[in-house]
């Protein structure tokens, strides 16, 4: 029976690689490529299901595309199209964006998705949404978007996701007057929100900070021609930590004054090599770079003592419950965790096993890092996950000496 399971034997890997592009840039700068006033050539090195998803929304809003191999050619539709339907697969970037601009496209906008979407958040958003002049069909989707968005002042009371801010940021670089963005606290995973300052500015369109808040004056958006998407720090980290379990990866295309949060990796990875050098214990704030949270426990495992992520409320509303998942995939690779209130408590050593994918690429990443630590084989059930933000994954880490096996193809 073919089945979309992986058994990846212990290996170290070694070689050269260039990070493909960023996923949160990509979404940002082809929706606001789509809002300018003229065609942009948007340059990307690899085309993940998520990019995709962004791709295809705003072609059924009536946005022309052409897409290439390594870049994707963005043309502005010169009126709103009557009606659209819009799939957002998995794609919770998508979902909180496209529900801000997709009224500057379509009359009438369907937006729909799959699995875990509709459980996310997006209820703060809709709301202030619906106080600015668009109608929203339901809380959760599917839904059907109608009206014409107004400026005026948003806010957010609580502190769920920076998506919200980037959804009314992107929407209001195409409304004229001012647009005020009220935060009652400094907002969760702020390094996506000072990402879309930049792509906004990389577009002519300035976004002023007053503490917490944000505010948009009379944006006029010009295409720069040609953007080139930087390198994805986020699925670097898992060939940077691989290093520091014994392997030797040069990774280029990566700015490493970046403002993408997850370049912290560097960081972390140090902070576990002094500690197993000297025998303590670690502790990591996940608070703002979450994404990072599969990896990381993996490379705890590495210090053999006893270590704690901490702040991860959020990690409950990724792809999987990603403390869940996480806390399954090392007690399933025989280390131990434990979740402890919003976060994990992880000892032990990885030395083999079946682990599920639970659907998430980055869970499916991970234990693939984790068999460098292994002593047995891994099998990951579900793998094509990945898919969503690293399709090359597998080949990348099989040219580096990786050793895998397809089970069931």
């Amino acid at each position: 029976m073919k089945t979309d399971d992986i058994l990846i034997h212990p290996s170290k890997l070694v070689g050269e690689i260039d990070a493909i592009s960023s996923k949160s840039f990509a979404h940002r700068a082809l929706i606001m490529a789509a809002l300018s006033n003229n065609p942009t050539n948007i340059y990307i090195n690899e085309f993940s299901k998520d990019i995709n998803v962004t791709i295809d929304g705003l072609k059924n809003l009536g946005v022309g595309i052409e897409k290439n191999e390594d870049f994707v050619k963005i043309m502005p539709p010169k009126e709103k199209i009557d009606q659209a339907t819009i799939d957002m697969y998995e794609s919770g970037s998508s979902l909180r964006f496209f529900t801000g601009v997709s009224s500057h496209f379509s009359k009438n906008t369907k937006i729909i998705g799959e699995k875990r979407l509709a459980q996310r958040p997006n209820l703060e958003l809709i709301n202030n949404l619906r106080k600015h002049g668009l109608e929203i069909s339901a809380d959760k989707i599917p839904y059907t978007i109608k009206g014409e968005l107004k400026v005026g002042q948003f806010e957010f009371l609580e502190n769920k996701s920076s998506q919200y801010i980037t959804a009314i940021m992107l929407a209001a670089s195409k409304l004229k007057g001012k647009t005020y963005i009220k935060l009652s606290e400094k907002p969760e995973s702020i390094g996506y929100i000072d990402i879309t300052r930049k792509v906004l500015k990389d577009f002519n369109v300035d976004v002023k900070k007053d503490k917490h808040s944000y505010i948009i004056e009379n944006p006029e958006i010009k295409s720069p021609k040609n953007y080139i998407v930087e390198g994805d720090w986020s699925n670097a980290a898992f060939f940077y930590g691989a290093n520091l379990l014994g392997s030797k990866i040069e990774i280029s295309n990566l700015d490493k004054n970046s403002l993408q949060k997850d370049r912290e990796i560097v960081e972390i990875c140090q902070k576990i090599k002094k500690c197993k050098e000297e025998n303590k214990e670690l502790k990591i704030d996940i608070s703002q770079i979450p994404d990072l949270c599969p990896i990381v426990a993996i490379l705890l495992t590495y210090l053999d003592k006893t270590s704690y992520i901490i702040n991860g409320e959020r990690l409950r509303l990724k792809e999987s419950d990603r403390l869940e998942s996480t806390s399954k995939m090392l007690n399933d690779l025989r280390a131990n965790c434990q979740i402890l209130g919003d976060g994990l408590k992880i000892s032990g050593k990885i030395s083999g096993g079946k682990v599920d994918s639970y659907n998430d690429h980055r869970i499916v990443m991970a234990a693939s890092i984790g068999s460098l630590l292994a002593k047995e084989d891994i099998i990951i059930r579900n793998y094509k996950a990945v898919n969503k933000s690293y399709p090359s994954f597998f080949k990348t880490f099989e040219k580096l000496g990786g050793r895998i096996k397809y089970l069931g193809a």
